[in-house]
């Protein structure tokens, strides 16, 4: 698929709901504003927005902002998320992998 036709089939929200792998039982909502953490325990940034994949309304990657804000916005997958609690999530990579991860490019 390219670039520009996957951007077609998703759309940019505030908020929506992951389902994480056993044990957990129900969706985990991520909303902006949330904290990112590293599997190495470093904070690495904020959740920005979430991309939602419009044909099946799932939540594909999270947006991660930084602070002091700055124009890049990594995407990350949802299949690097461990856990989700009231307002953080917790990546399953450590913080340098998060660098390396796809920068968003919005049309």
């Amino acid at each position: 698929m390219h670039e520009s036709n996957q951007a077609m089939e998703e759309k940019i929200m505030v908020d929506g709901r992951i389902h994480l792998p056993k044990p957990h039982p129900a969706a985990q909502e991520i909303q902006r504003g949330m904290k990112v953490m590293s599997s190495d325990g470093r904070e690495v940034g904020f959740v920005a927005a979430v991309i939602i994949q419009k044909e099946t309304a799932s939540v594909t990657h999270i947006l991660l902002g930084h602070i002091p804000v700055t124009p890049d916005y990594r995407r990350i997958p949802v299949t690097l998320v461990e856990n989700v609690d009231e307002d953080t999530v917790y990546l399953n990579i450590i913080h340098q992998a998060v660098a390396k991860l796809a920068v968003h490019q919005p049309d």
